[in-house]
């Protein structure tokens, strides 16, 4: 039989007990949570531009290894949380407001299509959080969605935008090439392919060339046979399409079984995927160039370190994507030191004002009066076997 007085007097030793337990799990996962720095980052890793997404997302991770690896940021480590845009524009700014609002993040890192960059423009001004862009390439990514003559004070960019990139593209076909007489294709759902393809004919006419003919396709076109058959009546010199790789795969694809794979292809830095090689088959893509932010043989040394870590954690070759997204986590983890912390307003303040930061691939200082890196260079290059090769590196 259990003594009554004895139960009462072990209650009475039990209950408190419990307490004192309860009190220290909730300081240890205080502490926890006091010694991590929430990140978020807002990628498309399902849908059309999966394949860019998860090397964006491999450069991310890479960074936050070497980040905490080194001891992390004043003391604690970086979180990434990562929401799936799911490569569509109208997921966006839920996503964004999701990472903000319910997952506490304290800065984020996305998208890599600009027209999805655009979309996040309203939240991140609205709750005030900063974001730099990896990829993003149109100007209008870091401008006020209300006001395009103003600046996002809270959105950043780590690459170089499209009117620099447009500029290399014609001074490439018309200088490089050779090519006088050019047509156009792309995609005019996207404020990307638009704003390259304009970019592209202001500099080409300037140089002295002429666009022949300027064809245009909507979201999801599988079939451009009727395009490329206008296009090859034409009798171009070259073809510009400056859309994403899923697009110019099946378009090179398409060319190659219309016999047009002798013209000369110039795309821009979303085509620089490995998804293009198996959309479209090496044989299709012999004529195929393109700009970009990196390839992993630039003979620059911390381009060459950067492919070498990224091999060997990936077993995969990098491209772009990842490159500028590891990037931006270094300037990001570097903005955290410099502010002191992550209050929203200094952080913002500190990544305006980065200088000098030695990135894969060269040195990184942001503008503050335009939200750009300053001098990106731009790369062109082509497919080679089953990877890229550089061509040549134009500093703007």
């Amino acid at each position: 039989m259990i003594n009554v007085s004895s139960s009462k007097k072990i209650h009475s030793l039990v209950v408190p007990i419990l307490v004192v337990v309860a009190l220290m799990a909730t300081v240890l996962v205080g502490s926890a949570a006091e010694n991590t720095i929430k990140i978020g980052c807002f990628y498309p890793l399902t849908g059309a531009n999966a394949a860019k997404g998860q090397l964006n997302k491999n450069g991310t991770d890479l960074a936050v290894k070497d980040i905490n690896a080194a001891g992390g940021v004043l003391g604690m480590k970086i979180e990434l949380v990562y929401e799936d845009t799911q490569s569509n524009k109208v997921n966006v700014p839920n996503v964004v407001r999701k990472l903000i609002e319910q997952d506490k993040v304290v800065a984020l890192l996305g998208e890599i299509a600009s027209s999805n960059s655009i979309a996040a423009g309203p939240v991140l001004m609205e709750l005030k959080r900063p974001a730099i862009a990896p990829t993003s390439t149109n100007p209008n990514v870091v401008m006020d969605p209300n006001d395009t003559t103003k600046l996002n004070p809270w959105y950043f960019r780590a690459c170089f935008i499209d009117s620099v990139q447009g500029t290399v593209m014609a001074n490439f076909v018309y200088n490089t090439l050779k090519k006088t007489k050019v047509a156009l294709l792309y995609n005019i759902a996207q404020d990307y392919s638009k704003g390259l393809a304009q970019f592209f004919k202001e500099r080409f006419t300037k140089l002295g060339g002429t666009i022949i003919g300027e064809e245009t396709f909507p979201d999801l076109t599988q079939d451009f046979k009727p395009q490329l058959t206008k296009i090859k009546g034409m009798k171009p010199e070259a073809i510009i399409g400056p859309n994403t790789y899923d697009a110019n795969g099946l378009i090179l694809r398409q060319m190659l079984e219309l016999g047009m794979s002798n013209i000369p292809f110039m795309g821009a830095d979303s085509t620089h995927a490995p998804k293009i090689i198996e959309i479209a088959g090496q044989d299709a893509l012999k004529n195929l160039y393109f700009t970009t932010l990196y390839v992993d043989d630039d003979p620059d040394p911390k381009a060459q370190a950067f492919a070498k870590k990224y091999r060997d954690e990936f077993k995969s070759e990098p491209n772009s994507n990842a490159c500028f997204s590891y990037e931006a986590m270094i300037v990001l983890a570097e903005a955290i030191k410099v502010a002191k912390g992550t209050s929203p307003e200094a952080l913002r303040t500190a990544i305006e004002n980065i200088k000098n930061i030695q990135v894969p691939s060269g040195s990184f200082t942001m503008d503050p009066k335009t939200h750009n890196p300053l001098n990106k260079p731009v790369i062109v290059a082509k497919v080679k076997g089953e990877g890229f090769t550089f061509v040549e590196k134009v500093n703007p």
